[in-house]
């Protein structure tokens, strides 16, 4: 990739922690990851018939700040990837996305539109303070309906593109936690979209962290602690990710991830319940990660998981 060729936008880190480019190996690597889950996330919401195609995006990463570019070449890329993973389908689907001609959306719309999103999921972080906020009171509206201003509780107005706002609507609150758990006071992350060749970015500093990362407040407190070690549990949440290495997968449950694990087998057959609101069945375990009984946070040895909603909308995504 050349220096001076197209790009459709970029994340990147700034300050005297990445002056020199440089970056912690574990942290470049959870950066781009986190970036990936995102983007892909934002992308199977705009084109859920792709969800079978684990399609691959290149980037660049530059020195100066700590920068991962995507080029506009993502269009061979992403038809090359699609159409050896992807079903027949979904490579046809992909396709027709490159020549622009998939419901009228190009493959370049797709990943700009995706940035636009994470754009405005930072905006309304900022703005509410706290992304688990889904339900509005006293909203305004404008552009016949199609922009909707929330208010915060300070009285503060924020209007947002009825489009955005469902897609926030629709978000884990933790998903932007990979990307912000890098944000220190010398280290500030920006999302970025090129139009019309300047860049446009938003912004995370120090001072907005925990609003992403869902961070605890305090670590010394027993995290639900109704919750015993081999109580017999029915739970109502949200499965929010899954890891073959560890065989595990994140239950949001009440504001907080716990790590589930399976009684038996591997958890790829659990995929279909991914970001779908679930009842997972299963025993509290109040193990650490010595063995020893006392662990703050409780984790869920489950039997099965059962969805309590369609997955019309979700998409598939293990690490």
């Amino acid at each position: 990739m050349e220096e001076n060729e197209e790009k459709i936008g970029c994340l990147k880190y700034t300050g005297k922690l990445v002056e020199d480019g440089l970056l912690d190996a574990r942290k470049s690597a959870q950066a781009l990851l986190g970036f990936d889950e995102t983007i892909r996330f934002f992308i199977m919401k705009q084109a859920p018939k792709l969800k079978q195609s684990d399609f691959e995006f290149p980037v660049r990463i530059k020195k100066g700040s700590w920068e991962i570019e995507i080029p506009a070449t993502i269009v061979s890329w992403f038809q090359a990837s699609a159409a050896l993973t992807a079903t027949a389908y979904a490579a046809k689907a992909a396709q027709k996305m490159a020549e622009r001609d998939f419901d009228d959306f190009g493959i370049k719309d797709l990943f700009k539109k995706s940035l636009v999103a994470i754009q405005w999921v930072i905006k309304i972080g900022k703005h509410l303070g706290d992304l688990t906020i889904k339900k509005f009171e006293n909203v305004k509206f404008r552009d016949n309906n199609q922009t909707i201003g929330i208010p915060n509780s300070e009285g503060e107005i924020l209007y947002i593109p009825l489009e955005y706002l469902e897609f926030y609507t629709s978000i884990n609150p933790t998903i932007l936690s990979k990307i912000t758990e890098l944000v220190e006071e010398e280290r500030v992350l920006s999302i970025g979209y090129y139009e019309e060749g300047k860049l446009i970015e938003e912004k995370v500093t120090r001072k907005y962290r925990n609003i992403f990362t869902n961070e605890e407040k305090d670590e010394e407190e027993i995290l639900f602690p109704e919750l015993r070690h081999g109580d017999k549990v029915s739970l109502e949440g949200e499965v929010t990710r899954g890891n073959e290495m560890s065989n595990t997968i994140g239950f949001s449950y009440k504001g907080h991830i716990l790590t589930a694990i399976p009684e038996q087998g591997s958890i790829v057959r659990f995929k279909p319940s991914l970001f779908l609101k679930c009842r997972i069945h299963g025993e509290i375990t109040r193990l650490d990660d010595k063995g020893h009984l006392g662990a703050k946070r409780p984790k869920i040895l489950f039997t099965h998981i059962e969805p309590l909603e369609s997955d019309d909308n979700s998409f598939t995504l293990f690490d």
